[in-house]
């Protein structure tokens, strides 16, 4: 054990020292459309009503994939929580074409 950690511990040093990054794994790791718990036959564009971070999963212990300023259109695919959580991709913005989880109280129909 004393050796895997010790190991670690080198890499890392190294890593810093020569320039490079140390990447940690975020707390809250990615979750896609596997999440949804209801997937319409038919889900209408919707657009935001005020500027909302696009989330990695359908709740705000996951990390903002970017911010989605109001009027952005997205397409949503599935949603989490009752309709609380919808997941989609982007269609207008800075973010189009990112897929990620929005709260719906900050969502309309277009």
């Amino acid at each position: 054990m004393k050796v895997k950690s010790r190991a670690a511990a080198v890499a890392v040093s190294a890593a810093l020292i020569f320039g490079g990054a140390v990447i940690a794994a975020s707390p809250a790791s990615a979750v896609g459309s596997s999440a949804c718990d209801f997937r319409p036959a038919y889900s209408p564009v919707v657009k935001t009503t005020t500027t909302v971070n696009l989330r990695n999963g359908p709740s705000t212990s996951f990390y903002s994939k970017g911010l989605l300023a109001k009027g952005t259109r997205l397409d949503p695919s599935c949603s989490k929580n009752n309709h609380k959580w919808f997941y989609g991709k982007v269609l207008s913005g800075a973010n189009a074409g990112k897929w990620g989880w929005v709260y719906s109280a900050y969502l309309i129909e277009r």
